[in-house]
């Protein structure tokens, strides 16, 4: 609908505007009158309200989300080649009904494959140097063994052989000696040839010395030299051996590890269950295909049906109300005119970590309610609200929560005295739930309490020496 305005001119009011003025004006008189002439009537009354005796039940209602119980959380068990970890390549729909040895996921493997062709390359090398190194051993044995029974031997023998040919010319030249002597007594040998014969002698006793000491020397220290050093030799190449053995076990176990992990990365279902995907939102983790997970992060979650269990988060100033074992009443908002009961399974020691920086001083405390008979369609990650029975008194004198103030620490409230003029009461109160106050003494069933203090609460001052009436 269109409106059409008409446009005064410069300088002039319109009608209109001179009739608006002059209403207001005339209303304002006569409101000004009437308050004038009933300003009593306008005043603030009390109102009362009995004290009562009755049950007094303090719940706690917070929000929450359905868990399960008892998860089967699947895993990555493939280590991370780099920051980002290892890519989705396929995994099957979130709410998919598996069996025992269902697919579930594939991680890509690529990388893997790769290094798994250089790990059998580098098994290969260590192994040549491994049957290298048992030859060396084998070979060091054998130079020992060929030195013993062989060259040694052999050395043995030539110098024996050597030893007696030098006694055997000691001996001749010995006789010839004396046969000598023999003949240059009668006059036959001159005397140089006497000379010549004694130094024979002295030579072939040179000779046999040199060959006795050179056998002597092969059997005392050449031997001993030389069996310590082929005795170093078989040590360091057993030390090379044992290098070469460690090493090629060592590339041998990483490609046994490669192998292992191209399994691992197709996941086969452990049990059956509905798919439930490990998303944490609120950490920016999302599971899908082409998202990376890292090594042992969670990536499917097979909740067990029949065991739910609703995540609430209570707040610091009443964590300490709520205890295991409280019932509870549950709601779900996906599946109305349904309430469920429950009970408190653990309050968390510790609060919640705060993934907001605007909320790090609210502290709130995760808290686990066991879901009593879950009905069908109900579902991990559904909206639920909770209310957790904190205490219960069957008969309690209770008035309503405005009722009550508080002056220099002490809880107050104004009841109706006599000819209903307003008195001062100070209470002990009990417990308080989000209408109602407990009153432990200073009030009686049936005294009326003003549930509207505070345009009266002024014009009291509490007594010092007053002292409270017990029920």
């Amino acid at each position: 609908m269109m409106h059409m305005y008409t446009r005064s001119k410069a300088g002039f009011i319109s009608t209109k505007t001179l009739m608006g003025i002059a209403g207001a004006s005339a209303l304002s008189a006569f409101l000004w009158l009437n308050n004038e002439e009933q300003g009593e009537s306008l005043q603030i009354k009390p109102i009362y309200e009995e004290a009562k005796v009755a049950e007094f039940r303090l719940e706690i209602v917070e929000p929450g989300e359905v868990e399960s119980a008892e998860n089967v959380e699947i895993k990555s068990q493939v280590k991370s080649r780099g920051s980002g970890g290892v890519s989705i390549l396929e995994i099957v729909p979130e709410g998919t009904l598996v069996k025992k040895g269902d697919f579930l996921v594939r991680l890509d493997d690529a990388g893997l494959q790769k290094e798994l062709l250089r790990q059998r390359i580098s098994v290969h090398q260590a192994n040549a140097t491994l049957v290298k190194a048992q030859a060396d051993v084998e070979a060091a044995k054998l130079a020992l063994q060929e030195y013993l029974s062989g060259t040694f031997r052999q050395n043995e023998e030539q110098l024996e052989s050597a030893e007696f040919v030098a006694k055997e010319n000691f001996r001749r030249a010995e006789e010839y000696l004396a046969y000598s002597k023999k003949l240059a007594a009668k006059g036959y040998v001159s005397e140089a040839q006497l000379e010549a014969d004694q130094f024979a002698v002295e030579k072939a006793l040179k000779e046999l010395d040199l060959a006795q000491t050179k056998l002597e020397v092969l059997r005392t220290h050449t031997q001993k030299a030389k069996v310590n050093d082929l005795n170093a030799s078989i040590l360091t190449t057993a030390a090379r051996l044992e290098s070469a053995r460690n090493s090629y076990e060592l590339e041998l176990t990483q490609e046994r590890e490669i192998e292992d992990q191209i399994v691992n990365c197709t996941i086969l279902s452990p049990a059956e269950g509905e798919v439930t995907y490990a998303n944490q939102n609120n950490k920016g983790v999302i599971i899908g295909e082409g998202e990376d997970v890292r090594e042992n992060q969670t990536i499917i979650r097979l909740p067990d049906a029949s065991r739910l269990l609703v995540q609430a988060k209570i707040n610091e100033s009443r964590v300490e109300q709520v205890k295991a074992g409280m019932i509870c009443r549950i709601t779900i908002d996906a599946i109305r005119d349904v309430e469920l009961e429950g009970s408190v399974q653990s309050v968390s020691d510790y609060p919640w970590p705060a993934f907001d920086r605007y909320r790090a001083h609210i502290k709130e405390y995760g808290t686990k309610i066991i879901i009593n008979d879950p009905p069908k369609g109900l579902r991990t990650g559904m909206t639920a609200k909770v209310t957790i029975l904190s205490e219960l008194i069957e008969e309690a004198l209770q008035i309503p929560l405005p009722a009550v103030f508080r002056k220099k620490g002490k809880a107050y409230c104004l009841i109706a005295g006599e000819d209903q003029e307003l008195e001062l009461r100070e209470i002990d109160l009990g417990p308080n739930n989000m209408s109602h106050a407990v009153v432990v003494a200073g009030l009686e069933e049936g005294e009326s309490v003003v549930i509207n203090p505070d345009p009266f609460r002024e014009n009291f001052e509490p007594s010092e020496d007053k002292e409270l009436a017990l029920n």
